[in-house]
């Protein structure tokens, strides 16, 4: 596993650092663990491909290998293989006054490309909605809020979060050098609460070390304040695709961390049994 890791993220290093060059394309890899509860947890290898297709436009897709496990009648089960993929276009549009404020939304269509049987995906392609807000009152201080909902389907959010609901989110990142960043995160769930997947609340908090341009390595985690909240995630990873000021983008712990749990399944019992090989 350590060795498969490293060459992954060798691969990531070889890949992102021609592509710091050019600003129409970006790439990054996250390795990921979250405990969903106390008998239920997720393991994640997730690939990120953004495209910029125009000053405003930018088009993403999230592939996942996910093993997932879970204690049933005190029997450990596990599932191996694939998850649902994302693919998302987002809009952004930024305002040259002070504090650089930007507005974006994107369009996330969930591809059922994980093994429902297998307690993977969701078995259904599901479609989202994400819209949020940014600026910068200060050079070195970075605020954003946004909010997802599921249109349609199960699996338009990520494992940290209830399928039904709508999940809000506001971070604060601080520049505490030209290369480093610090952030926090709260993310709530709000409205209708699912029967298997109930409301949570969680608070993240990330670094990020610029390496080489938009080349940029991250560490973020999160802890649940709820009894119904994931207990706890982390996240480890690298690329260009971390580095950027959509409000829609990967730039906050909780973002980062929603992104690399996307092709997971929920914190209920899933589409399938865990099991499978």
């Amino acid at each position: 596993m350590r060795t498969l890791i490293r060459g992954v993220f060798l691969l990531v290093l070889a890949r992102t650092a021609p592509a710091a060059a050019q600003t129409s394309a970006a790439t990054g890899m996250s390795l990921g663990v979250v405990k969903l509860t106390d008998q239920r947890s997720e393991q994640a290898l997730t690939g990120v491909l953004q495209v910029q297709a125009g000053p405003w436009l930018s088009l993403s897709a999230v592939p996942s290998v996910l093993h997932v496990s879970d204690l049933v009648s005190g029997r450990s089960l596990s599932s191996n293989g694939a998850g649902d993929l994302p693919v998302a276009a987002a809009v952004s549009h930024a305002f040259p006054t002070p504090g650089a404020p930007v507005l974006g939304a994107a369009l996330t269509v969930v591809l059922p490309t994980g093994n429902a049987a297998c307690g993977l995906g969701s078995g259904e392609t599901s479609l989202g909605l994400d819209v949020g807000a940014a600026a910068s009152p200060d050079p070195q201080l970075h605020l954003s809020a946004d909010a997802s909902h599921s249109l349609g389907g199960l699996s338009a959010q990520s494992s940290l979060s209830a399928p039904h609901a709508t999940s809000l989110r506001a971070e604060a990142g601080y520049d505490v050098s030209p290369r480093w960043r610090a952030g926090v995160s709260l993310g709530v769930d709000v409205g209708q609460a699912d029967s298997t997947q109930p409301l949570s609340r969680m608070l993240g908090a990330g670094a990020t070390h610029r390496l080489a341009g938009p080349l940029a390595l991250t560490l973020d985690g999160s802890v649940g304040l709820t009894s119904a909240s994931p207990k706890w995630s982390l996240s480890l990873g690298l690329g260009t695709a971390f580095a950027g000021t959509s409000p829609v983008g990967l730039t906050s712990p909780l973002r980062r961390l929603k992104t690399t749990f996307a092709g997971g399944v929920s914190r209920g019992s899933g589409s399938g049994k865990i099991g499978c090989r």
